[in-house]
């Protein structure tokens, strides 16, 4: 009798962990709901709002600090880290691999695509029943350097494949900001997306502006978001990336998210990045831990819009980091061998006693996209006097070329702050440019004069006038097109963008139609940083230009007075980008001009920003952020640097003419249409 009770219970505990399993194996229903207006994720029944992290590092941390989701960039480890997530009761994001074309995929091969098919069925047949999998992520960023729109067949293919698997789940697909052509394409080619996934840094404040402005109807997420991007910020004259310190982080984080993920009733939440370390551009660029597992101030930050609370215990608040007296945004020159002083600034609310670590690398030349794997560049040892202190001196290295001072403020309590300075080695200060020697340029934080064109209707008066007619041979080019004033067919504004568009239509004896913007005497300005956003028509005949002009021809026609060429294109050499300067010494007609190229895959299919920053020592030439023009006051005359007067703003679409002609004209091109997102102008500050 004994031997039957006790087979009956070890038949019942069978029973009762078989059941377990199987509860444990069940999956949870995610559902989207339209709720008050906007749109709400129903989890189980009940609302769930992603307050997640990039990353599979310190899950129990997030939770404790009132996350609830983690996000991953591949299914690797998939079983241990949704095992994880449910102990502590975090969901996944999980991501699928799906090969980008910028590492070499073809989506024109359609062996390729069926096999990757299959790989991420077997994958979703593996996962798709666990309780923690809240989403699908199809790829990252497979709009990043692409040209094959097959991608987004591909991706549709996937996203209709895992629902007819698992119904339980959502399906998204992870871009690369927020353009126009992706979202056209996935509204088109991707119905069986739930909702878009947009990850964006610098310019996450605009996203629900801009989620609008694309025409997107569904709902979306923020899988990527944190500091200001290694792209967008100033950059050194040897072209170093200018890092903000862990506070000022920790201040974009929370500004940002407010005015966006914490708002949009479309938003269903986020991902911050990067719940761990990584080396991108620096080794404390994304991260929000340091390798040491060390916790900034954006975790403070993070606790604080997840759970409304600060932490007991606050991170180090880092004011300045100075080398020989000047900040990074003075660009620092040294020589070889020679000593300064270094000295960081750094407040802790608490009260701890604070420990400092310094630390000194080569500028990293490993230099990767779309979050691709970097090297660490190696420590330089033995270069800083007493490394456990605030103040203290640099011994610069012996070989020319770029580095960069890190230092770490730590409290005791597993906090720390961070900063880092670039800096150039050089014995020769004559090659040192302008920018480094002889004055330290800054810029305005806000507009001092911009069109947002977030507007409906012709371009605004107060703001814009036009040239008109084909006047001086066809504007001094022989060009083709007539420029015609306050007509909707060539210029209008709507959905946040002129767009200014080429017809083939005769008038004036001209047989195409098109607009020249002009600001003068509505918006000059000696001096300043200029930038427009845009996206450019394309087709041989094509010539568009963002440029200025001197509102005074103080020093005679052009071009004794000058000219700014802040973007030139010319459509039959497709993608291959302008910038310039002219004057009565250097200019095209004399071949002398001074100017720069650079090849930018795209330009007629997403906007890109174009930006000049105008000093009285430099002019220095930007596409999306990055340096590609310099020229410098050489202090001689006017006839080489007449750049001391107002100039004004121009914008136009001209067709044919000596250069954008060169090559003929393409009927099929019309019609052509310029886009400009906005123009906007900061003060040069004293």
């Amino acid at each position: 009798m004994k031997y039957i009770k006790i087979g009956i219970w070890c038949s019942l505990l069978l029973f009762s962990v078989q059941l377990a399993v199987s509860q444990e194996n069940k999956p949870v229903k995610t559902v989207i709901a339209k709720e008050n207006g906007g749109y709400i994720i129903k989890r189980d029944g009940q609302p769930y709002f992603i307050k997640g992290a990039g990353g599979t590092n310190y899950m129990d941390r997030l939770k404790a600090y009132g996350g609830n989701s983690i996000r991953t960039w591949s299914p690797q480890n998939a079983d241990k880290i949704l095992d994880e997530a449910q102990r502590l009761g975090l969901t996944v994001t999980l991501g699928l691999d799906v090969r980008a074309e910028r590492h070499g995929f073809d989506y024109n091969n359609p062996e390729l695509v069926a096999q990757q098919l299959e790989g991420i069925r077997k994958t979703v047949l593996q996962y798709r029943n666990h309780p923690a999998l809240l989403a699908w992520g199809i790829g990252n960023e497979l709009n990043l350097h692409y040209s094959n729109p097959k991608v987004w067949d591909a991706v549709n293919d996937i996203a209709a494949m895992i629902h007819e698997l698992d119904p339980n789940h959502l399906v998204t697909t992870m871009l690369a900001g927020i353009n126009q052509k992706e979202f056209d394409y996935i509204q088109e080619k991707c119905p069986a997306i739930d909702l878009i996934a947009v990850q964006v840094y610098g310019g996450l404040a605009s996203v629900p502006e801009q989620i609008k402005r694309v025409g997107w109807k569904k709902p979306y997420i923020v899988t990527e978001w944190g500091p200001t991007g290694h792209w967008e910020v100033t950059q050194t004259p040897w072209s170093a990336s200018i890092e903000e310190n862990s506070s000022e982080k920790a201040a974009v984080y929370k500004s940002r998210y407010e005015a966006s993920i914490g708002k949009d009733n479309h938003c269903l939440g986020s991902y911050v990045f990067l719940w761990g370390q990584k080396q991108e551009r620096t080794p404390t660029w994304y991260g929000l831990f340091t390798e040491a597992g060390e916790e900034n101030a954006v975790v403070d930050v993070m606790e604080y819009l997840w759970s409304k609370k600060w932490p007991a215990n606050r991170s180090p608040q880092v004011s300045s980091l100075l080398l020989d007296g000047k900040k990074a945004a003075d660009f620092v020159y040294v020589e070889p061998g020679k000593t300064y002083p270094v000295a960081v600034s750094v407040n802790d609310l608490d009260g701890d006693k604070l420990t400092t670590r310094w630390e000194l690398l080569h500028e990293s030349t490993d230099l990767k996209e779309g979050g691709d794997r970097e090297e660490r560049p190696k420590a330089i040892p033995g270069r800083i006097a007493a490394e456990g202190e605030q103040h203290t001196q640099l011994t610069a290295p012996a070989e020319e070329g770029a580095y960069r001072l890190f230092v770490y403020v730590s409290d005791g309590h597993n906090n720390v702050a961070t900063a880092n300075i670039p800096f150039y080695v050089t014995a020769n200060k004559s090659n040192i440019s302008a920018a480094g020697t002889k004055n330290t340029y800054r810029f305005s934080s806000d507009p001092i004069w911009a069109d947002e064109f977030n507007y409906e209707g012709l371009p605004d008066t107060t703001k814009w006038s036009y040239d008109v007619g084909s006047k001086y041979n066809g504007w001094g080019n022989n060009e083709d097109q007539y420029y015609v004033a306050s007509s909707s067919k060539n210029s209008i504004v709507g959905k946040g963008v002129l767009k200014i568009k080429a017809l083939k239509e005769s008038k004036g004896g001209k047989p195409y139609t098109s607009a020249r913007l002009v600001s003068k005497g509505k918006g000059d300005f000696l001096y300043g940083r200029f930038e427009a956003r845009a996206k450019l028509p394309k087709g041989r005949g094509t010539w568009p230009a963002i440029w200025m002009l001197p509102t005074e021809s103080t020093y005679g026609n052009w071009p004794n007075s000058g000219e700014i060429d802040i973007l030139e294109h010319v459509g039959y050499d497709q993608d291959v980008l302008h910038i310039s300067t002219h004057t009565q010494a250097y200019n095209h007609n004399i071949n002398t001009q001074k100017t720069a190229t650079k090849k930018v895959a795209g330009v007629s299919d997403v906007f890109h920003l174009y930006r000049v920053d105008w000093t009285p020592e430099y002019i220095k030439g930007f596409i999306d952020d990055q340096e590609i023009f310099s020229v410098e006051n050489e202090h001689k005359s006017f006839a080489e640097w007449p750049f001391d007067q107002k100039f004004h703003w121009l914008l136009n679409l001209a067709i044919g003419g000596n250069w954008g002609g060169k090559n003929g004209i393409d009927e099929r091109a019309f019609p052509a249409v310029f886009e400009i997102d906005y123009v906007r102008v900061y003060e040069l500050l004293p």
